[in-house]
C-alpha cells in the first residue's frame, strides 16, 4: 500500500551497527512529507438503486412518460380541464367519449413502474445498512418484486370495479371507474417529474425531494376525494358507500402492501 503494486518486505543485514536506522517522512518521501494519523474510511452503504435494473426501469420510464405527453397531449387537456370540475365523467362524453385504449395502456405501464420504483426507493432510505437483505438476492430483485406487488395492486382495483360493476348491472361502476382512471393519470403526469428527481437524488438532498412529493401527493388525494365524493353525492348515493369504496379500493391493499413492507424491515 505504501511502496506499490508488487513490492514486498525483505530482511536483510542492517545498514549499520545498532540495528535498522529509523528515518523521518522527510527521508522517505520526500523533503515537506510529515506522518499523520489515517481517519477511518466509512464502507459504502448498500444501496438498492445502484442496481443495473433499477437504472433501467427508471430511463425506461422516463421514455414512457414522454411519449406519453409527445404523443397524447389532446387526452391531457380533456383530463385536467375537469380537476376543479363537479362532473368530470359528463365533461369527458362532451368532448369525445372514453379515452383510447392505447393511451389507457401506456399511462398505466408508466404509472405501474414509478410507483414500483417508489417504493424500492422508500426500502431503500428506510433499511439499515447492516439490513440482511442486502446481502441477499433481494437486493438484485427488489425492482422486480416492487413491479409485481404494484401489478398486483393495480389487477385489483381493474378486478374490483369490473366485478361490482357485473353484479350490480349499473354503469355508475363504469364512470367510477373511469374517475379513478383520470386522477391517476393526473398523478402520473404530474409527479412524474418530481419522483424521477426523488428516484435518482443522493441520499443527502433526498429530504427535500420528499417534502415536495409528499406534499405533491397529498394534494392529488384530496382531489381524487373530492372527485369520487362528488360523485357519489351527484349520483344521491348514500356516503356510507362512498366510505366503504374508499376502504376497498385504497386502504384495504394498500394496508396489505404496508404489511408486507414493514414485515420485511423488520
Amino acid at each position: 500500500e505504501i511502496f506499490g503494486r508488487s513490492t514486498s518486505l525483505m530482511s536483510g543485514t542492517p545498514i549499520y551497527e545498532g540495528g535498522y536506522r529509523a528515518v523521518s517522512a522527510d527521508m522517505l518521501f520526500g523533503q515537506g512529507s510529515e506522518v499523520v494519523e489515517a481517519a477511518p474510511v466509512e464502507l459504502l452503504a448498500p444501496s438498492f438503486i445502484d442496481s443495473a435494473l433499477y437504472q433501467i426501469l427508471v430511463v425506461a420510464s422516463f421514455v414512457l412518460y414522454l411519449h406519453t405527453l409527445l404523443r397524447s397531449w389532446e387526452f391531457l387537456g380533456v383530463i385536467f380541464g375537469g380537476i376543479f370540475g363537479l362532473y368530470v365523467e359528463r365533461r369527458m362524453g362532451n368532448e369525445g367519449g372514453d379515452l383510447p385504449g392505447y393511451f389507457k395502456a401506456i399511462v398505466t405501464v408508466t404509472g405501474v413502474f414509478m410507483v414500483a420504483l417508489v417504493g424500492v426507493r422508500i426500502a431503500d432510505v428506510t433499511l439499515p445498512a447492516d439490513a440482511p437483505l442486502y446481502d441477499s438476492m433481494f437486493e438484485l430483485t427488489a425492482p422486480i418484486m416492487s413491479l409485481v406487488a404494484v401489478s398486483v395492486l393495480v389487477a385489483w382495483l381493474y378486478s374490483l370495479h369490473i366485478l361490482t360493476g357485473w353484479i350490480s348491472q349499473s354503469m355508475y361502476v363504469r364512470e367510477l371507474s373511469s374517475l379513478s382512471f383520470i386522477n391517476f393519470v393526473r398523478y402520473v403526469v404530474l409527479l412524474f417529474p418530481l419522483v424521477a428527481a426523488w428516484l435518482v437524488a443522493p441520499i443527502e438532498q433526498i429530504e427535500g425531494w420528499t417534502i415536495a412529493l409528499v406534499v405533491g401527493t397529498i394534494l392529488l388525494l384530496l382531489i381524487y376525494l373530492k372527485d369520487t365524493f362528488l360523485f357519489f353525492v351527484g349520483k344521491k348515493i348514500p356516503i356510507l358507500y362512498w366510505i366503504l369504496y374508499i376502504c376497498t379500493a385504497i386502504l384495504l391493499p394498500l394496508s396489505f402492501v404496508l404489511h408486507i413492507l414493514f414485515t420485511l424491515l423488520g
